[in-house]
């Protein structure tokens, strides 16, 4: 197997989407934030038509890449980053900030993230859900600065083959070498990696969801890596 690490692309909008879908899709928790009707495929082509918006909104802060199989040329896992504040007016990793469009296709990009609308979510249960997440998550990056890991998911049949560690270890290389700490929120299927990889578990919140059918309550787990200069 090949795997390719490079900066996400609008091009590669449908084929990031299915990789960060079927990720998610694993997990119950994350399934029960959308109605029951919704089904994987409808979550898939709604996050399709919103990537391109979410890749280059925020450009200046935000640094994406993605790894592509190159047997296949399919999209298998997907990470974003979020710089600090202090180092968006500075040129940092710049090989992973999405490339700049033209005004015509950022506002084609923007109707389509609006025409997607609320996705299916159960609002109440996000909310329910997001409260307690974003206390939490305001406090510890009082903290800061940190090179915020916002997102990383592979494809299950790509899982367990060492491309998220890939993807980890470029942003972690990245924090190093700005004297950064690093941040990541995670549920428990993360733990392992993170901490493989220096991150120790500073907070955890765990939410129960019986009121709104869930049949267990879920963790997460909120970890942070100090930066480990090169010795």
């Amino acid at each position: 197997m090949s795997i390719s690490i490079t900066t996400a692309d609008v091009s590669l909008a449908p084929s990031t989407a299915n990789a960060m879908v079927s990720a998610r899709w694993k997990d119950p928790h994350w399934v029960s934030l959308f109605k029951p009707d919704i089904s994987s495929s409808k979550v898939t082509f709604d996050t399709a038509q919103r990537l391109p918006w979410n890749l280059i909104n925020g450009r200046a802060s935000n640094r994406h890449q993605i790894a592509v199989d190159d047997t296949t040329g399919e999209v298998v896992a997907y990470a974003r980053w979020i710089l600090p504040v202090h180092l968006i007016s500075a040129v940092v990793w710049p090989e992973s900030q999405v490339q700049e469009c033209t005004k015509e296709k950022r506002a084609e990009f923007q109707q389509m993230f609006e025409d997607v609308g609320d996705r299916g979510l159960r609002m109440d249960l996000l909310e329910f859900r997001s409260t307690p997440l974003e206390e939490i998550d305001a406090r510890i990056k009082e903290s800061g600065p940190f090179l915020e890991l916002d997102y990383l998911a592979t494809a299950p049949q790509y899982q367990r083959r060492g491309i998220g560690a890939m993807l980890l270890k470029a942003g972690l290389e990245v924090a190093d070498a700005h004297g950064l700490k690093s941040y990541v929120t995670s549920s428990v299927a993360g733990v392992k990696l993170y901490q493989k990889h220096g991150f120790e578990i500073v907070e955890t919140s765990t939410i129960n969801y019986s009121q709104f059918g869930g049949v267990e309550p879920v963790t997460n787990y909120f970890m942070i890596r100090k930066s480990q200069p090169k010795t």
